[in-house]
Parts: structure tokens; C-alpha cells; sequence
């Protein structure tokens, strides 16, 4: 038997160990090309009258993998819908009562540990009004889930925190609801309506809700909005774009909210039974332009700045020819549900160690009305990558690397003995370099 050096022995040990670190990137790697073949960056989910919200969104959800895509067991959620007006249900002015209850019903599903509803209710009369009259109130109550309404004069400092902009061109510090950036999951739940200064608002606008002072973003609007979409501590992993009611401009009359329906006034709130999830919010409100406004997406200013900001992708044609958003009818096959261990992929800036704190639960009443704000006690983590088997991971494919690296000594052992005429052993230095290690995982 051929005698194995010191030497020899230092560099198959070298080569394994380089094999080895270049295991997770691989893992991800094709995890990465796994999701991106297999799920749409965006899907949209189109019923009729007859269908429900739940199921309209059960489609759209499922057309992107399912919520277990996104939610894990244990789990701290934050849900954040429009709860800002004081109008009834089927105004398209707030979140669909009927919609919110489905997607905390399926977050509850998914084995969440906490849900958090939340809103800046930024905009007369205020939370208590604007929680009772739409009735979001009660489905928070009615869930058992906590909410989150910080009232604009009556909210302690305490609900809010400071957070960095790192990507942000007009901004690089912001106040935000500290809840927010306690929870592991942030769903932002978008209403397709009118708006009478961005002209529309959908799910890059509907961000600011998550703002301490959403008016100061006011004086460099269109940048604002596409600065707080770029990654950070409120980023959200999944979005969510309720078109079952969507409010359109009838002339001169574009207003973000009202007392109108699709029944009293079908001018101005328009029946479409549509709901888009996604994890980009620019090529959401990309195909909202062009689908239920009738207008080419860089007509509208912020989703022009969020897509010159690096925030996601505008050519709606060209995502729905090669398939980066998909449609899907209700009650038509839609792709299975995957396994929890396929998780998403969404970037996020840090890993978050910290325990979410108390946050404020709104109580009701016993005749259905919403409290009034009391004081409150008042990061994002980010998805592991999981490979599929974990006994792939941790033995087969190293001790297929230790194979390889002690082939690769024994085979120039063995040329080294070869007789006269060999070229001889040729002499490598074999060294690791920490700073070239590919950075992507």
C-alpha cells in the first residue's frame, strides 16, 4: 500500500474543507432556482360575484406556493390592511372585512404564534371611528389576534421606532411602528382605489401606513414611497392586492375614499373579484395600471421612482409571457401547496434575535364599539433556507467530498511510482482565501 504523507494528507484535508464551505451557497443556490422555476413573482386569482373572498384568496395563495411558503410555526406576524377610513364594507375605501378574516385565518393556519393587525389611522375622525365603521374592528376582536391603530393625537412615542433607510435616496432614516419591526413575517395588505394626489394607491403607496408621521413624506411624495419600499425592517414578505371592489376616477372625482358601492355607484367602485399576492409590489401595481386604471405603469410617478430604486419590475407584458405572473381562476388546479421547509426567498437587511414585546390589543365595547387608544409598552428575521434533506446536508454529500479529496491523493501517489519516463510529482500549493468565498448566501 502506497505510503500517505503528511503532506498529502494536509491537502485532501484542504480540499475537503474548501468543498465543504462551499456547501450552504450550493444549497442555496439551488434552492434560489428551485423557487424561481417553480412560482410566479406574482399571482392573480380571478372569481365571480359568487365567489368569496376566501376563496378568491385561497387561489391567489396558492398560485404562489401557499401561505406555508411565507408563515412558519411559532411565528410573530404583522398584518397590515387599510383601516384608515371611516366607511362602511364594499366602498373600496378600507380592507374588506370578509378579506382581512380570511388572510388571518389562513396565517392562523399556517401555525403562527401571533398576528398583529396594525394601521396608522392618520386621516379623520380617527382609529375608533375608522376601526368601527369598517368594520375591522371586529374581526380583530372576533379572531382573538392584537391590533396595532396608533390614533394620530393620541399615540404615546412609545408605539413608534426609528429605523435606516440603507437603500433610500431622499430618505435614510425613518419613523415607523415598532411593532413592525418586531414581527418575523410583515403581510401588506393593499386596496386597488383612487387617490387624489398619487392618482392611484396600491401596494407601494399603502406602505405608509406603517409610518410614524406619513405626512412629512408628503413634500418629496413620489421618491418617499419608493425609498420606504426598499429593504429594511418593515420591508414585507408578502404582498397582497384586494381588487374584489376597486374605486376608479369618474371624471374629475378621484377621492381615496367614500360612501359609494358597486351597487350605489358602479362609476366610481367597480366590481372585479380579482386579488393579486406577490412578493414584488412593483410589477403588482404595474398590472394594476394596466388592468384596472387602463394606464401604463410609469404614468404613475412613485411606481416609476420604486422601479428606478431597484424596488422590483414594471414590463407587465413580458412577466406574463414568461410566466413571472401567472393567472389563475377560482376553482380551477392550481399548483399543490409545497412543504414548509420551501421557504421564500426575500431579502432582508439583518437577522433579528429579539423577542417581539407587548403591544396594544384594541377592546370592544359591548355594543361593537372600538376603545380608545391606551398607553402601550411599546427584527425582521429572515427566512432560513432549509435544505430538503438534512441527512443529504450532513453526510452523504461530505463524505462524498472525502472520497473525491483522498481519490485525488492516491492518484498522484500512484503517478509519483510509475515507472522512468513519469514526469514526476508535480508540486501545488493549495490555499483558502476567506475574502474570495462567493458572498450570495
Amino acid at each position: 500500500m502506497t505510503k500517505l504523507s503528511r503532506r498529502d494528507f494536509l491537502v485532501g484535508c484542504t480540499r475537503l474543507a474548501a468543498g465543504s464551505m462551499l456547501l450552504p451557497w450550493l444549497r442555496q443556490q439551488s434552492v434560489h432556482a428551485a423557487d424561481a422555476q417553480e412560482f410566479p413573482k406574482v399571482s392573480v386569482a380571478e372569481g365571480t360575484n359568487d365567489d368569496t373572498a376566501a376563496q378568491i384568496l385561497q387561489t391567489a395563495l396558492d398560485g404562489l406556493g401557499g401561505i406555508k411558503r411565507f408563515v412558519k410555526p411559532g411565528q410573530t406576524v404583522a398584518v397590515k390592511p387599510n383601516a384608515t377610513w371611516a366607511y362602511p364594507p364594499n366602498t373600496a375605501s378600507s380592507t374588506d372585512p370578509d378579506f382581512l378574516t380570511a388572510v388571518i385565518q389562513a396565517v392562523q393556519d399556517a401555525g403562527a404564534a401571533r398576528i398583529i393587525v396594525m394601521d396608522h389611522c392618520s386621516i379623520e375622525p380617527g382609529a375608533s371611528d375608522a376601526l368601527r365603521i369598517s368594520g375591522i374592528g371586529k374581526v380583530v376582536k372576533n379572531m382573538g389576534v392584537e391590533g396595532v391603530f396608533p390614533d394620530r393625537y393620541n399615540a404615546p412615542k412609545s408605539m413608534y421606532t426609528k429605523i435606516d433607510l440603507p437603500h433610500g435616496r431622499a430618505n435614510q432614516t425613518i419613523g415607523v411602528i415598532k411593532a413592525a419591526t418586531e414581527a418575523d413575517i410583515r403581510i401588506n395588505l393593499a386596496v386597488a382605489k383612487t387617490h387624489n394626489v398619487t392618482k392611484f394607491t396600491m401596494c407601494l403607496k399603502h406602505m405608509m401606513g406603517f409610518l410614524q408621521q406619513p405626512g412629512l413624506l408628503h413634500a418629496g411624495l413620489e421618491q418617499g414611497i419608493a425609498d420606504i419600499n426598499t429593504p429594511s425592517l418593515i420591508q414585507p414578505q408578502l404582498h397582497i392586492l384586494e381588487a374584489i371592489r376597486v374605486r376608479i376616477p369618474y371624471g374629475n372625482y378621484r377621492v381615496c375614499a367614500g360612501p359609494e358601492t358597486d351597487l350605489t355607484n358602479p362609476n366610481v367602485v367597480t366590481r372585479r373579484n380579482t386579488i393579486l399576492a406577490g412578493i414584488d409590489p412593483v410589477l403588482i401595481d404595474a398590472y394594476g395600471c394596466v388592468h384596472f386604471f387602463d394606464i401604463q405603469p410609469q404614468e404613475l410617478t412613485h411606481l416609476l421612482r420604486a422601479y428606478e430604486s431597484g424596488c422590483g419590475e414594471m414590463d407587465v407584458e413580458a412577466a406574463l409571457a414568461d410566466g413571472r405572473i401567472r393567472r389563475f381562476i377560482v376553482g380551477a388546479p392550481v399548483p399543490a401547496e409545497p412543504a414548509a421547509t420551501h421557504t421564500a426567498v426575500v431579502e432582508s437587511p439583518q437577522i433579528s434575535s429579539a423577542k417581539p414585546t407587548a403591544v396594544f390589543i384594541p377592546e370592544l365595547n359591548p355594543i361593537g364599539e372600538p376603545a380608545s387608544m391606551g398607553n402601550v409598552n411599546c427584527l425582521p428575521a429572515t427566512e432560513q433556507l432549509v435544505a430538503a434533506s438534512p441527512l443529504l446536508n450532513t453526510a452523504l454529500i461530505p463524505a462524498a467530498a472525502a472520497v473525491t479529496g483522498l481519490s485525488l491523493i492516491l492518484l498522484k501517489r500512484m503517478r509519483a511510482n510509475l515507472p522512468k519516463g513519469d514526469p514526476g510529482e508535480v508540486h501545488q500549493s493549495v490555499q483558502t482565501d476567506p475574502s474570495s468565498k462567493d458572498q450570495h448566501g
